[in-house]
């Protein structure tokens, strides 16, 4: 019997633990989740948090209730990880062995920079992230009390998860603004280290005119150096600034620590270093990434988990019955962005082109909105979809 072991109990984490025992018996392959938080979130909806669109109670899970029997769940930190002994270093459980790893650590954010962020962020005034559950509904209710000004969106740097959620949110702000009657009193600008508000044809045109007919501000190559929540500026690294009464900001996202505390398994920013078709480590045979925690050059999102963890069960069915395995992962995810009230946007592509349309739709907010967390939660956790 191989044992498989997995770090991490986010989203990448529980798909790939359920299909792998979906497909092999205890006796066959032993699998052991390493995750030391207690609870699981959706974290696709903090963005919804923001707008009233979903509730706290809706998105969080306990841990432990997301794997099928027989998944061995391991509620601990994984602290290093010892290629050479085919061993997890754990803070309360000494060290784990395993035949086969699977990373899915997921990414952290780092609040460290840019200078004044955090600051900005504990004042909870005027600087808000929607990157964690209560970040969200603070900043729900800042923009409740906003009476007019400028409302700033931005991100950090790349890569972050779900590159689309800062575009959602000034959309979003923008348009709930607008029916409330008060638009005029506002301003709305997104700002963003890339050259413009999306990087993937045809979104990129599609979301560049909704921009433009909304009266929405795009600053781009605006990479954040410094945020002074008292003046309510924001400087960039070459000295632009942009001032703010509202900042929605996504701090830079780094990989885990225990991926920093391991040689040869992933690069200084703690993303592990993986082959982007086949997700085997660069390094080692018998180590495979999966999920945000990987340097994959496409974005990281739980549509991308759920397809990696697919594939990657694949490649162990033919692994472990000792055949070449043929299943690759070609880079493809989807980006749900509400653009207004009743309407979204999917932008769904892979490594090398566009899957889907550049249009609006009331379907694609149904999709979003409605069915997309009960998928989650029923169908694709377990790995039946």
């Amino acid at each position: 019997m191989k044992q498989v072991a997995i770090i991490g109990g986010g989203s990448a984490g529980v798909m790939f633990a359920n299909r792998m025992r979906r497909e092999f018996t205890p006796n066959q392959v032993g699998l052991t989740v390493i995750e030391k938080s207690d609870k699981h979130h959706y974290q696709p909806a903090y963005t919804l948090l923001v707008f009233d669109l979903d509730e706290p109670e809706n998105i969080v899970k306990p841990t432990n209730e997301l794997f099928y029997e027989d998944v061995k769940l391991v509620q601990d930190e994984a602290t290093k990880i010892n290629p050479k002994e085919n061993t997890i270093s754990t803070t309360k459980h000494g060290d784990i062995a395993y035949d086969y790893l699977v990373i899915a650590t997921g990414a952290k954010l780092s609040l460290g920079e840019p200078e004044g962020m955090l600051e900005g962020l504990k004042k909870g005034e005027n600087v808000h992230t929607f990157y964690t559950m209560d970040g969200a509904l603070k900043l729900r209710d800042a923009l409740k009390n906003c009476d007019g000004g400028t409302v700033v969106s931005t991100f950090c740097e790349m890569p972050i998860k779900c590159p689309a959620a800062p575009i959602k949110f000034i959309l979003m702000a923008e348009d709930t603004i607008r029916n409330l009657g008060k638009r005029n009193k506002f301003k709305f600008v997104l700002t963003t280290p890339l050259p413009s508000a999306f990087s993937r044809h045809p979104y990129m045109e599609a979301l560049n005119g909704i921009f433009e007919s909304r009266g929405i501000e795009t600053v781009a190559n605006f990479a954040p150096g410094e945020v002074d929540h008292e003046k309510g500026v924001m400087k960039s690294y070459d000295g632009k600034e942009v001032n703010f009464d509202l900042l929605s900001i996504t701090p830079p996202h780094e990989g885990a620590d225990v991926i920093q505390n391991s040689d040869g398994v992933g690069d200084a920013a703690g993303w592990v270093t993986c082959d982007k078709y086949h997700m085997l480590n660069k390094y080692h045979d018998n180590i495979y990434g999966i999920g945000d925690a990987t340097d994959f050059p496409t974005s990281k999102t739980a549509s991308g988990a759920r397809k990696q963890a697919k594939v990657l069960t694949e490649r162990f069915k033919a692994l472990l019955a000792g055949k070449e395995p043929k299943a690759t992962y070609d880079g493809e995810i989807i980006c749900p962005i509400l653009t207004r009230d009743k309407r979204a946007l999917f932008a769904n592509f892979n490594y090398t082109k566009s899957l889907s349309p550049a249009t609006e739709s009331y379907l694609n907010w149904v999709l979003k909105v409605n069915m997309l967390r009960p998928l989650y939660w029923n169908m694709m956790l377990k790995g039946l979809l």
